[in-house]
């Protein structure tokens, strides 16, 4: 085979290889291996009473697009896609259930907290709905900015009825378009969200708890 025909064959070679994926704003992984990630919460104690009463995490749900292993991200024109090269360790719902639900222990507020399918008959019940959890390419040429919203309902088992539906918002900005600041920033959203849906659930517990002794026939 003379020279001109090896370099025509190894041409049509490299042209024939798929190209690689990239997430967006031209971060692409090479052929580095999948990296797995994990959310951590931050563990304190919560401010407030502790609350005489048991409150059970069910699992949460996620919105079409987010109920998956891959980090999503929305590009202009409300595209979703997802990075390549890295996926969270399990799907997102057993991801952020397993953050909320060592943020409730951890707390401190309420007597005992347990997950899902853990047979407990809990005084209250918390529900809750991803409806966002990616990184937002809105402003071209700029770190994506993480956006995280839920909707949460807390419910009381020994009442029979659903106490309250609230919503949760939070947003951390990427310190850089590269797929580890971007888990960073989700990190640091999906920590402050935890901290509200602490908050806001043992408020409503610890009401509902108040206006159940209020509302007692007195001996």
């Amino acid at each position: 085979m003379t020279p001109r025909c090896t370099r025509f064959v190894a041409m049509l070679a490299v042209l024939s290889l798929p190209p690689l994926l990239a997430g967006c704003g031209g971060l692409t992984t090479g052929a580095a291996p999948d990296q797995r990630y994990v959310l951590r919460p931050a563990l304190a104690k919560g401010e407030g009473p502790r609350i005489n009463a048991t409150l059970q995490l069910l699992h949460p749900v996620a919105e079409p697009g987010l109920d998956t292993a891959r980090i999503a991200l929305v590009q202009p024109g409300n595209r979703l896609d997802y990075y390549a090269g890295g996926s969270w360790a399990g799907p997102l719902t057993d991801v952020t259930e397993s953050l909320f639900a060592q943020a409730l222990r951890s707390s401190g507020r309420f007597a005992q907290v347990a997950s899902d399918g853990a047979g407990m008959g809990a005084d209250f019940v918390l529900a809750v709905t991803l409806r966002r959890f990616e990184a937002d390419y809105a402003v071209a040429g700029e770190a994506p900015r993480v956006k995280l919203r839920l909707a949460c309902t807390l419910s009381s088992r020994r009442e029979h009825r659903q106490l309250a539906g609230f919503d949760i918002e939070s947003e951390a900005v990427a310190s850089a378009n590269r797929l580890g600041s971007v888990v960073a920033a989700m990190e640091v959203a999906a920590q402050d969200a935890a901290g509200q849906l602490v908050a806001r659930s043992a408020e409503l517990a610890a009401q509902a708890l108040a206006d159940e002794k209020a509302a007692a026939p007195r001996k």
